[in-house]
């Protein structure tokens, strides 16, 4: 199947090469570990604070299916490099089964390059293809690069959850956002 994931993402700015968007594969597990390793260890950006799978699993159980009517796992790779992630995945239910939710990541080092709206990019297309009705997600109050990247994609403050995330620093909020992909209807 060929998608537009398959097609290089423009050059960063700085003339640095370009990257390109896929739907992930089994080869692509140690490398998104190494990635995924480097973003929980900030313990900023992402609710874990300790990565227990390895790479096994995610080539096992995570990557094997990786565009389905229920997920979509993407990646962003620079050569043979996982620089970015995006995972989406459908609501389970008959009430809430139109509602697709996301995470992303991408490696400190390629942020603000273009990667997370790649990323985004892709999960929409595949949220229109899978008739998807909405988008959601989470994102904690002091990521503001992100929250700046969901605005500019449409997304919408649904709410805050005060106190959700336990860390080792403390409790931290995050912020409920979700985009409409269809008229909504009342």
């Amino acid at each position: 199947m060929e998608t537009t994931s398959d097609r290089e993402a423009p050059s960063a700015s700085g003339g640095q090469p370009g990257f390109v968007v896929r739907p992930a594969s089994p080869g692509d597990a140690r490398s998104f570990l190494e990635m995924w390793r480097t973003v929980v260890a900030e313990k900023r950006y992402v609710r874990g604070e300790t990565v227990g799978r390895s790479a096994g699993y995610y080539r096992r159980r995570y990557f094997r299916r990786s565009w389905t009517r229920e997920q979509a796992s993407l990646v962003a790779v620079h050569g043979d490099r996982v620089i970015g992630h995006l995972n989406v995945s459908r609501e389970d239910g008959p009430m809430t089964g139109h509602v697709a939710s996301l995470g992303m990541a991408v490696a400190p080092d390629w942020r603000g390059r273009g990667v997370g709206s790649a990323l985004l990019v892709e999960a929409i297309r595949w949220a229109k293809e899978m008739r998807v009705e909405k988008l959601a997600l989470s994102v904690y109050p002091h990521n503001e690069a992100a929250l700046a990247l969901y605005r500019k994609f449409g997304f919408q403050e649904e709410g805050r959850l005060t106190g959700h995330s336990k860390k080792s620093i403390g409790y931290l909020d995050e912020i409920v956002m979700g985009l409409w992909l269809v008229p909504r209807s009342r």
